[in-house]
C-alpha cells in the first residue's frame, strides 16, 4: 500500500471515528441578533494586507453597519501558503499544512486558543491545488468539517470558493506537477481551480454547511464590469496599469486587493446573516454550551 493510500486510510477512519460519535440531534440555532465570535481558518486569501485592510477588520465594519449595536469578536488564524495537509511529498510554492500529521499541527493549537467560537468561516483550496487531486482534498473537507463540529458543537460552518481571476487580465496557468486531472498547460487558473471549488459545493450541500461562493461572486462582480478586484504583480500601484498593456502577468496576482476583500467579506457576511432556506441541519457532538459573545 502507498504513503498516499494510507493517510487517506488514516483520514478515512478518524473521520468515522468522529462521525460515530454524534449524537444525531440538530444543534440549537445559534442567537447572532446580538453579535459573536468568529474564527477564520485559510490561506493567503484571508491573509493579506495590513491593519485597517485586513479582511477581519473590514468584514467586523461591515456587520457593525448591517447589525446595529452588536457586539463581534473576529479572531483570524489564516496563513499565507497554507493548505489542509497533512504534507504530502514536496509540493511548491506552499508553506506549512494545518495539520501536521491527522493528531497534530495548527489546527489543534488554534482550538486551544480559542475554545469557544459561533461561527467558523473557512477558505482553502489553492494551495490544496498544488499538493493533491480533487478528490483528496474533499477527504480532507470532510475530515476538517468533522472536527471543527467536534470542537465546536452547534457553530456555524461557512465554507469558501476560491478567488477568480478575470480572463481578460490575466495570464495562462503553469504548474509544475498539476493535481487537477485534465488540466492543459497554460489554460485559465480558473479552469484549474474550478474542480476544487465543486468539491466545495457538493461538500457543503452534503454535510449541511452554509457556502459562500466567492469564486461565482468574483464572476458576478467582474461581469458587471468591475474586474478590478485583485492587487498587481509585486503589489505595484494600479495607477501604472497603462504602462502595462498587453503585459497580462502585471494582473496576474490571485490575492484580492482592497475592492475585493471587501467584496469576499461582503459576501461571507451574507452568508452568515442570511436565514437558512433548508438543507440539513448542523450536526453537533457532545454538549459543550454556547460561545459567549465578546
Amino acid at each position: 500500500m502507498t504513503g498516499q493510500r494510507i493517510l487517506f486510510c488514516m483520514f478515512i477512519f478518524l473521520f468515522m471515528f468522529t462521525m460515530s460519535r454524534a449524537v444525531g440531534q440538530a444543534a440549537p440555532p445559534k442567537d447572532l441578533s446580538q453579535g459573536g465570535t468568529i474564527l477564520l481558518l485559510g490561506d493567503s486569501i484571508l491573509d493579506c494586507h495590513e491593519g485597517d485592510r485586513r479582511i477581519e477588520v473590514v468584514l467586523r465594519r461591515l456587520l457593525e453597519e448591517k447589525t446595529p449595536g452588536a457586539q463581534w469578536t473576529i479572531f483570524n488564524e489564516a496563513h499565507g501558503g497554507e493548505y489542509i495537509g497533512p504534507k504530502e511529498g514536496t509540493p511548491i510554492g506552499v508553506s506549512t499544512p494545518l495539520f501536521t500529521t491527522v493528531t497534530t499541527g495548527r489546527f489543534f493549537e488554534i482550538v486551544h486558543r480559542h475554545p469557544q467560537v459561533d461561527v467558523v468561516m473557512v477558505n482553502y483550496a489553492a494551495n490544496d491545488s498544488k499538493v493533491y487531486p480533487p478528490g483528496a482534498f474533499r477527504g480532507r473537507l470532510e475530515m476538517l468539517g468533522g472536527l471543527l463540529e467536534k470542537a465546536y458543537p452547534g457553530a456555524i460552518l461557512i465554507f469558501s470558493t476560491s478567488m477568480y481571476l478575470d480572463p481578460a487580465h490575466s495570464a495562462p496557468y503553469h504548474i509544475e506537477n498539476p493535481q487537477a486531472p485534465g488540466f492543459k498547460d497554460g489554460s485559465s487558473r480558473n479552469d484549474y481551480l474550478e474542480p476544487y471549488n465543486q468539491e466545495i459545493r457538493e461538500f457543503t450541500a452534503g454535510r449541511g454547511y452554509r457556502l459562500a461562493d466567492t469564486f461565482r461572486r468574483l464572476v458576478a462582480e467582474t461581469q458587471r464590469g468591475d474586474w478590478d478586484l485583485r492587487v498587481r504583480a509585486d503589489e505595484g500601484d494600479p495607477n501604472d496599469d497603462s504602462k502595462h498593456q498587453g503585459d497580462m502577468r502585471w494582473f496576474d496576482n490571485i490575492h484580492p486587493n482592497d475592492k475585493g476583500t471587501e467584496t469576499i467579506a461582503r459576501g461571507l457576511m451574507d452568508v452568515l446573516l442570511s436565514p437558512r432556506s433548508g438543507g440539513a441541519s448542523i450536526r453537533t457532538f457532545g454538549s459543550r454550551g454556547h460561545a459567549q459573545s465578546k
